[in-house]
């Protein structure tokens, strides 16, 4: 097997199990700390082939979001908000592209990327449920407001209960295992074998 196909399917492996820890962080309520972000950064930084790149985390996205709306109490197609889930995919398109752009992938860089596009995936999918439901007045307050209200369930004292601050940790945490779990395939798999001495 060629070793771009290899890689391929490593990578594809490392993404889908992003869709198991979104199924069982979900079923923990540990909203929005799932891997899908970090796959998303890690597909754009790591696929050669970037339609693949922006495939995988989409369709990471969508399986999860299918088994969670079928075989859990969480809704994930929900109903009259549909709209607000092309903010919810194009964030993470968008933080695919921003991966694609990123020229070095050492522990540094990983950290500042899954920092910001973490604050980048609050701040576009909340302007999503603003433009895209009434639940706010469309004006600066009611911007304001919704910002506000995409940090909830924070209660003192409970690090996991903040919306805002999970999606962040989430990608901070996950990215460190994508990356780590990739780092180490590849210094198992595709190192070349020595040579044997006759």
């Amino acid at each position: 097997m060629k070793k771009d196909a290899r890689e391929n399917i490593m990578i594809a492996a490392l993404i889908f199990l992003a869709i198991i820890s979104r199924v069982i962080t979900n079923n923990l309520q540990l909203w929005n700390f799932n891997a899908i972000g970090a796959s998303a950064l890690f597909g754009g930084m790591m696929i050669r082939n970037k339609r693949l790149a922006y495939l995988l985390p989409v369709l990471t996205l969508f399986v999860s979001d299918l088994f969670l709306q079928l075989f859990t109490n969480v809704q994930t197609f929900y109903g009259p908000y549909i709209g607000q889930l092309f903010f919810v995919y194009g964030a993470f398109l968008f933080t695919t592209w921003i991966a694609t752009r990123i020229k070095k992938a050492d522990a540094l860089t990983i950290l500042i990327a899954s920092v910001g596009t973490g604050v980048v995936f609050y701040l576009v999918t909340n302007l999503g449920t603003f433009l895209t439901t009434n639940l706010y007045p469309h004006n600066l307050s009611g911007l304001i407001a919704c910002y506000a209200a995409g940090i909830p369930f924070y209660k003192e004292g409970d690090l996991f209960s903040s919306f805002a601050l999970n999606g962040i940790l989430g990608n901070i945490f996950f990215s460190a295992v994508l990356f780590g779990a990739w780092a180490l395939i590849k210094q198992i798999s595709f190192q070349p074998k020595k040579q044997q001495l006759a």
